[in-house]
């Protein structure tokens, strides 16, 4: 059998140190495991990453799990002793305790987590008597605290779920960034609204850049929009300098999503397309009418076509290949209309050439 790497002995020392009560009770069961850990270098400074294994005899906490810490959040951890290793992750709401070897900026070895009782009775307090080992487990690696429980409930966030406590704290969603937020406008947001705007970076900093480009007092829905698709101060100066002074929301989310941008413009404008209507940008782009298929189009002797035909062209597959066998088959100086008109009707050369030997 594999020699435990964990002692009681020594649990009960560190327990000791570490200011948790007496052994634990049915409600603080512990949980064991096995553990990976790798030093890794940040813009943030040294971060240990870890990989945890559950082996708990009663099968209640099999799980792997990663996630990744400053150095400083442990306790007598060398990562380069070169030989067994001892320490800790302590946080109100447990303590990691972590034996096995170090060297070189990598570890291995076994860990016990032990909930803190009295974090317990404080969540007991507050009506959350049904906290398990798991979500315990997880408070204590995300560090939430009675402290930031506190924090939320003053901004008017009270009885905020264990899962949601763990999400903000993941998220960093605290009481400097709802403050922040309500400075900029936005009170009592709901907890799924602060927790996408930290996701995707709607800030203080980032309302004031648009509203300060005329979208003031956008919703939540339509800020979340405009930073996952790239909408944000410079996108819209850029549009501005392509001559559209006043897009609204849904244009400029439309000018994203289809690339309308400078060199699709520019582009159609050195073709002699300018000053188009927003809309019909927009179509031409969907239906892929580009500088590339008007110089097709125009190798066959059509020039200067609205823009509107070459749409309805793209879309009825009316193209240089197309022109070219009908020329081919003897027809020449076909109109647009005709061309799509026998498009629709499904007259080829090829229907042609049969047609002809029958």
């Amino acid at each position: 059998m594999r020699k435990p790497l964990i002692t009681a002995a020594f649990i009960a020392v560190m327990l000791a140190a570490y200011g948790l009560y007496g052994p634990p009770s049915a409600a603080q069961e512990t949980m064991t495991g096995d553990w990976t850990a790798k030093v890794r270098q940040s813009d943030k400074g040294p971060r240990l990453w870890l990989t945890l294994t559950s082996n708990s005899e009663n099968g209640k906490h099999r799980f792997n799990s990663s996630f990744e810490l400053p150095l400083q959040d442990f306790s007598g951890l060398n990562t380069n002793a070169g030989s067994n290793a001892a320490f800790s992750l302590q946080r109100e709401a447990g303590v990691v305790v972590f034996t096995g070897l170090f060297s070189d900026g990598k570890g291995v070895g076994e860990f016990r987590f032990t909930p803190n009782r009295g974090f317990i009775n404080a969540l007991n307090g507050e009506g959350r008597d049904r906290v398990t080992t798991d979500e315990l487990f997880a408070m204590t690696v995300h560090d939430v605290s009675t402290a930031f429980i506190n924090e939320l409930k003053s901004h008017g966030y009270d009885k905020v779920s264990v899962d949601n406590l763990i999400g903000m704290r993941i998220h960093r969603v605290d009481g400097e960034f709802i403050r922040s937020l309500k400075a900029a406008g936005y009170d009592h947001l709901s907890i799924d609204n602060l927790m996408a705007m930290r996701i995707h970076r709607v800030d203080d900093k980032f309302i004031q850049e648009v509203e300060a480009r005329g979208f003031k007092k956008s919703s939540v829905d339509d800020l979340l929009a405009m930073r996952i698709h790239r909408i944000d101060g410079e996108f819209i100066e850029q549009a501005r300098a392509l001559g559209f002074k006043d897009l609204s929301l849904e244009q400029l989310l439309t000018m994203r999503i289809h690339r309308i941008d400078g060199e699709f413009i520019k582009g159609m404008q050195e073709l002699g397309y300018r000053d188009l209507p927003f809309d019909e940008l927009v179509a031409m782009r969907i239906h892929r009418v580009d500088g590339s298929f008007v110089k097709e189009i125009e190798a066959q002797g059509y020039n200067r076509i609205p823009a509107e035909k070459l749409v309805e062209m793209r879309i009825h597959r009316v193209d240089g290949n197309f022109i070219r066998e009908l020329k081919q088959a003897g027809y020449n100086n076909l109109s647009i209309d005709d061309l799509i008109d026998l498009r629709i009707h499904r007259v080829d050369a090829a229907s042609i050439k049969k047609m002809k030997g029958n």
